[in-house]
């Protein structure tokens, strides 16, 4: 049920892609179940904000209404996020492990995989939050093949790359393939696979589409292909529904990223490493951004 008294969500930015699309799920996921009001906040540095808390201590007025609720992922959004509660007030929910000790936030949204301690104020999630639900209007035909990027857990080799990718498209000839990249992508790296592939396939730069290419294209691919350092579009294509196949990575080392891949291998959430295309045995689902948004609404009196 929506309650009646409007709460107003600071968004707190900046001006990242996937840390901003993290933020506007949660908050969507809250307006969905609540009366509330989401406010795009313009301050890109404390400095902006220490301004108008100077003129609000002084008796001043200011044009945007306080907050409720104070959203934010990134490093760069932590002291604007706790400066806004300290002179306008509001609870701080920061989507990340933040860099910050986590006492410093009245909610933390930490991905599993991040290895949070249990604390009072830690809810973990299963990836990055997503709001994104499986439509059941994915076609058999259609597939995708999204690159991450450099890593400090992972080798990042072009030709290993290409070649995996080759094999999938290969493998594969009657999917539509569209491929796309991420903001880690190097630009060297995109030019050596247009040089390399082995068909004409379509590839997509990450800074060419919108914020929601990814979700609706995710909503369409059957079959999905995945770089295993880009665990993050690995959740939001398992919650679309999409069959998901990790592209192999050469490790550095054990990392946080790599145990998790293998976790949901282990788990048949994703496929093992393969340039065919696979059904997942246990297809799951997992819109992160309402299970938080429900946990939240349920344990603040927010009315």
């Amino acid at each position: 049920m929506r309650q009646n008294k409007k709460i107003n969500i600071w968004l707190i930015k900046d001006n990242k892609r996937g840390h901003d699309k993290q933020s506007e799920a949660l908050a969507n996921a809250i307006r969905a179940i609540s009366n509330v009001e989401i406010i795009q906040i313009k301050y890109q540095t404390v400095w902006g904000l220490l301004f108008d808390s100077f003129l609000v201590f002084m008796g001043k007025k200011i044009a945007t209404k306080k907050p409720d609720l104070i959203i934010g992922a990134g490093h760069s959004t932590h002291a604007r996020m706790i400066v806004s509660k300290l002179f306008f007030g509001g609870r701080t929910i920061v989507i990340m492990k933040p860099s910050l000790p986590i006492f410093c936030f009245d909610l933390c949204l930490i991905p599993s995989h991040d290895r949070p301690k249990v604390k009072s104020n830690v809810i973990k999630t299963n990836g990055a939050i997503n709001n994104i639900d499986n439509e059941s209007r994915h076609s058999s035909s259609v597939g995708l093949i999204l690159i991450g990027g450099k890593s400090k857990y992972f080798v990042w080799n072009y030709a290993d790359i290409t070649d995996q990718v080759n094999k999938i498209i290969k493998l594969n000839h009657d999917l539509r393939i569209t491929i796309s990249t991420s903001r880690r992508t190097p630009e060297h790296f995109i030019s050596y696979l247009k040089s390399n592939i082995i068909r004409d396939t379509k590839i997509i730069l990450y800074e060419d589409v919108s914020t929601d290419w990814l979700k609706d294209q995710a909503k369409k691919s059957k079959f999905a292909w995945v770089t295993e350092d880009s665990i993050s579009m690995i959740y939001e294509l398992v919650a679309s529904g999409s069959y998901v196949t990790p592209i192999k990575l050469t490790k550095k080392g054990n990392s946080k990223i790599s145990d998790e891949v293998e976790r949901l291998i282990n788990l048949k959430i994703i496929n093992k490493h393969s340039g065919q295309r696979l059904k997942t045995r246990k297809l799951v689902t997992m819109n992160e951004a309402r299970r938080c948004a429900l946990i939240i609404t349920s344990n603040w009196r927010l009315n």
